[in-house]
């Protein structure tokens, strides 16, 4: 098989990337080494951010926090990007911004909450400081016992399991070609591209699009790359569809927490709680502990969660880097093999991130406006 490019990663990025490449006439293969949508594109809760995660604040700190600042600009512009996109798919997503909610249980959480603010206003974040009363008036579904919080109006949700299909039905209809069931097992540098040597056949190409997620520093690899990317197992829990009840993306700045109540009426509870690894299969599985623990935050945060049933829990792995910066562009040393990773935030950042990659691709200045963040070694 021969084509232009060769997109590896079947997930929300590499069915975007794929989507805009081919919408511009360019030939292109898709490759996922399992099925579409089949890791955390689809097993993510579906929360679009824009703040910084302030669990992440309190471990790594206001220096981390001004390192990430720029990056806060690209998230900002990917949630606009969002309100476009059922238009662009011609399907319902079912997307919608309706504000994210921090809140806090103490004044040392809200000194911290306020600190966290600071920064992301220096990069044109303008998140809102809640009191006590703002916030009962705001979400008075909130705990009674939460001092105060902060509200940003730019975050939301959608459907994880609708967008990745969408952006696939669409590349396929625009001529890509998508093959599951076909791990890359190497990549040889040639004279004039690649050739990528997967499970279900060798593809000569021209230029790579790495949207691995979790596996792109394996992908990367095979070009003699050293990505700082690794895959983090996280869990996600949905109760029982419930009367209208949480408005909004509710964080809590007690401990990791992402609530949020779908069209349908059920509640996504997560926040990065770890999963576990069956040692016997070393497939991922649930970890009780974790669960009870994020369960507890949400039912904290939330009372009237607690007549909620519990449906299910499931594990997912998400990819992440130390410094939560994306990593974008043609790698300088490896011409034609171009990054398409956005960590932790995959999600939210995906379609913009495939948007800016492509135009990259295509030898024009991202349409998105961002700046392209490459750290590779």
């Amino acid at each position: 098989m021969e084509t232009d490019v060769l997109v590896i990663g079947g997930g929300i990025s590499g069915c975007a990337l794929a989507y805009f490449l081919a919408k511009e006439g360019v030939e292109t293969i898709l490759v996922e080494k399992s099925g579409l949508n089949s890791q955390a594109s689809g097993a993510n809760s579906g929360s679009i951010h824009g703040q910084i995660p302030h669990d992440v604040f309190v471990e790594k700190g206001e220096d981390w926090a001004l390192g990430f600042g720029p990056t806060l600009g690209f998230i900002a512009e990917s949630v606009t990007f969002w309100k476009v996109l059922e238009e662009m798919l011609g399907t319902d997503l079912e997307f919608r911004l309706t504000g994210g909610l921090l809140v806090a249980s103490s004044d040392a959480e809200m000194r911290e909450v306020r600190q966290k603010i600071g920064i992301e206003k220096k990069f044109g974040i303008q998140v809102e400081v809640l009191d006590k009363k703002d916030l009962q008036k705001i979400a008075p579904y909130i705990s009674e016992s939460m001092v105060g919080g902060a509200f940003y109006p730019e975050e939301g949700k959608a459907n994880p399991l609708l967008v990745t299909p969408a952006f696939a039905h669409e590349a396929e209809r625009y001529g890509v070609k998508i093959i599951r069931q076909a791990e890359v097992e190497s990549i040889v540098i040639e004279d004039r591209g690649f050739t990528a040597n997967t499970r279900k056949g060798a593809i000569n190409c021209r230029r790579i699009g790495n949207c691995a997620g979790a596996d792109a520093a394996r992908i990367g690899a095979m070009v003699g790359l050293k990505l700082p990317v690794r895959g983090h197992p996280i869990q996600v829990s949905v109760t029982e569809p419930i009367a209208p009840l949480v408005e909004h993306l509710v964080y809590s700045a007690s401990d990791r927490l992402t609530l949020k109540q779908t069209r349908h009426g059920s509640c996504i509870i997560g926040g990065g709680w770890p999963s576990g690894t069956n040692p016997v299969t070393g497939r991922l599985k649930v970890e009780n502990d974790s669960m009870t623990r994020n369960l507890q935050i949400a039912i904290q945060t939330v009372p009237r969660l607690r007549h909620a049933q519990l449906v299910r829990t499931w594990p997912a792995v998400v990819n992440g880097t130390e410094n939560w910066r994306p990593i974008l562009g043609e790698v300088s040393n490896v011409k034609g093999f171009v990054m398409n990773v956005f960590p932790w935030m995959g999600f939210t950042a995906g379609p913009a991130s495939s948007r800016a990659t492509a135009d990259l691709m295509l030898g024009r200045r991202p349409s998105t406006g961002f700046n392209v963040f490459l750290e590779v070694d």
